[in-house]
């Protein structure tokens, strides 16, 4: 069965999020279904948390497409807002008293409020005491690191992009060999794209396994410079 492939936060900057650019997976499944349009959160606030890369902004790009969010900073965020508002990438320029307001607002009804974040929420920096309350609280989905079908797709794209052919073979190997990230899947398809290109090489097997021994033994050779 054919699926269709992925581009989570690493499309290329300046590039929209679409639709048909993305892979629906085990990983995102519970997110997918949060954010169906019309789906209605406790206290009118949703918190999407997941590592970088494993497709929050997409999704969340997306919802704001499909209920015409605004999107804001805890900065420029309206004093008073009805409808649809989504803030990525928090706690980073995190106003505590701009989002207690915020989730006051939304738990009166008429504000949807989207947040997302690589930190738990109860995490989040706080020193207003209902505030936190309402942080650890605060309904939150997770996106796990891609599974096989979602990493399949990100490893498909990347090499896409670079106008690069692999086998079915490629990509089977580094799925078993790889660590499973989207960060891993771009740092690796683009030493490989590299080491091809300057070798002259089509991509096949050895190469890949010679990207991927080279970057295992980066991160596993003790640092010679730590005074130990």
């Amino acid at each position: 069965m054919q699926t269709r492939q992925l581009w989570l936060d690493l499309a290329p900057k300046g590039g929209a999020y679409r639709r048909e650019t993305f892979v629906e997976g085990h990983s995102n499944a519970l997110a997918r279904t949060a954010l169906v349009r019309g789906e209605k959160w406790p206290g009118g606030v949703l918190a999407l948390v997941g590592p970088a890369g494993c497709g929050k902004s997409h999704l969340a790009q997306l919802w704001a497409q499909d209920v015409s969010a605004q999107q804001a900073n805890l900065v420029n965020a309206p004093r008073s807002y009805q409808g649809y508002l989504l803030i990525e990438d928090l706690p980073e320029g995190m106003n505590e008293h701009v989002l207690f307001r915020l989730i006051n607002e939304a738990a009166k009804g008429g504000l949807q409020l989207l947040l997302t974040s690589t930190v738990q929420p109860r995490f989040w920096p706080a020193e207003i005491p209902d505030l936190k309350s309402r942080l650890a609280a605060m309904h939150t989905i997770g996106i796990d690191e891609p599974d096989d079908v979602v990493l399949t797709g990100i490893l498909r794209k990347l090499f896409s992009d670079r106008q690069i052919a692999v086998e079915q073979s490629v990509i089977d190997y580094l799925l078993s060999r790889m660590e499973r990230s989207s960060a891993a899947a771009l740092k690796t398809v683009e030493r490989i794209h590299a080491q091809g290109h300057d070798q002259g090489k089509n991509i096949r097997l050895p190469l890949v396994r010679a990207v991927l021994r080279d970057i295992e033994n980066e991160t596993t050779t003790p640092d010679l410079f730590d005074g130990k």
